[in-house]
């Protein structure tokens, strides 16, 4: 029997991976995402949309919730070009927090009928469960000709998966995103190792993000604690915004933990509140420094809280805070408020995004947040990677120690793989460009 591996993109670029493992009988793909502003890629999201309707397709498994991995979700359709269901795998945490994302956009007033309906649509597919494979840590399940093992690792996006995929004694593993400098990374290595045992990998396909920024520091997720509580705890910085994903559970917890040294609340809207109770149930189990209990939603501003014998923006003046704001104009109101209250020192801007957004130049520039983060003239820019940085990556493929390929993807700097530091392994690696194939018999 041979194995297949196309890579219909990913090869030259980050986010919008498409990735294809099939034999005779059975074809899977790994993410179907959106392009991220800027790549340079030549085949487009509707290329790869044009492509699926007409694929053999038994299943799709998404190593994560992130748009550039599962954003083109809704075009994938529920049959092949062979009229066999095409089964969907995510991780369950992550569906419940992609339901709770299109949820409130599907019922947002702000937006037309056209974009309603769009989230609905997504949202119908994601309520539908018999379309899907709950992903769990270390539960293999079966489709087709693969026997598929997911791992939980550590990424900007929690409840995120590498795959082991196993067939007629080949193993292939794809990293998915993933980094090591997270509290969920810390023993990731060791976990991997337990299970490794008994297999030997045949084909590695490893994220690279970070390879086209090998000058940034690494710097872990209770650094970023640190730093946050040694800025908050200054006087002139009592009021925070912070501007951050709201996905990104584990740099929320960073500045949630902050605020909490300080007495302080951390504030964000009802939509965000749903999603860090989402987190304290499932991450909080994991680490105890995930469970945001000293978090708070929204309430009126005039709205007197008999518990806090105040309003909140009156405890909040009190106490000082951490409040998550983004670029609708629904904070506008709040922001103000707590200027005028303080008209003498602004409150602190702290943002906690990759810097690309903010480049007037850049393809990735988003002007609305750019906006926003100019409103102040107090800015403190803190923020760590989601991604595996070139140690790690380095790592990973000693780690694996594969026999046959390494495939680097989800990168712009593939030809830097050849100079990693692993030795004899550097012969494996194999720069593919989008389209191309690799084969095994």
């Amino acid at each position: 029997m041979s194995v297949t591996i196309k890579i219909h993109r990913g090869t030259n670029q980050i986010g919008g991976t498409v990735t294809e493992i099939y034999t005779e009988n059975t074809h899977i793909f790994i993410d179907f995402g959106t392009e991220l502003p800027g790549s340079e890629g030549d085949l487009t999201d509707h290329d790869m949309i044009q492509m699926i309707r007409k694929a053999e397709c038994d299943g799709v498994l998404f190593t994560h919730h992130h748009g550039d991995h599962i954003g083109l979700l809704k075009e994938i359709p529920q049959r092949d070009i062979q009229n066999h269901p095409i089964r969907l795998g995510l991780g369950k945490t992550a569906r419940k927090i992609l339901i709770n994302i299109h949820k409130t956009l599907a019922g947002n007033s702000s937006m037309s009928t056209d974009q309603q309906e769009e989230h609905g649509q997504i949202l119908r597919i994601l309520q539908d469960n018999s379309r899907w494979q709950d992903l769990r840590d270390g539960e293999t399940f079966y489709l087709g000709d693969f026997k598929i093992t997911p791992v939980r690792v550590d990424h900007s996006a929690y409840d995120s998966f590498l795959f082991f995929i196993e067939t007629q004694g080949y193993c292939i593993l794809h990293t998915g995103d993933f980094r090591t400098h997270g509290r969920l990374g810390k023993d990731f290595f060791r976990r991997l190792s337990k299970y490794l045992e008994g297999k030997q990998v045949n084909v590695l396909l490893t994220e690279g993000t970070m390879m086209s920024r090998l000058s940034e520091k690494i710097l872990h997720e209770e650094e970023l604690e640190q730093k946050a509580y040694e800025e908050l705890k200054k006087p002139q910085n009592r009021y925070a915004f912070l501007i951050c994903s709201s996905t990104n559970v584990e740099s929320l917890a960073s500045f949630h933990n902050a605020a909490l040294k300080l007495g302080r609340p951390f504030i964000v809207n009802h939509y965000v509140y749903e999603q860090l109770c989402l987190y304290r149930e499932t991450a909080g189990k994991e680490n105890r420094k995930l469970s945001f209990w000293k978090s708070y939603p929204f309430e009126n501003m005039y709205l007197y809280n008999d518990k806090l014998g105040m309003t909140q923006p009156e405890y909040m003046k009190k106490q000082g805070f951490v409040m998550l704001v983004g670029t609708s104009d629904a904070y506008t109101k709040r922001m103000e408020y707590f200027r005028q209250e303080n008209p003498e020192n602004d409150p602190l801007i702290i943002y906690s995004m990759w810097n690309g957004y903010l480049d007037e130049k850049g393809d990735a520039y988003q002007p609305k947040l750019k906006a926003l983060y100019d409103r102040w003239p107090r800015h403190l820019e803190l923020h760590t990677s989601g991604h595996a940085y070139r140690e790690d990556i380095e790592e990973m493929i000693r780690l694996v120690h594969p026999t046959d390929a390494i495939i680097p993807i989800h990168t712009q700097e593939k030809e830097k793989f050849c100079h990693l530091a692993i030795g004899e392994l550097n012969n494996l690696v194999y720069p593919l460009h989008d389209g191309d194939i690799y084969s095994k018999l």
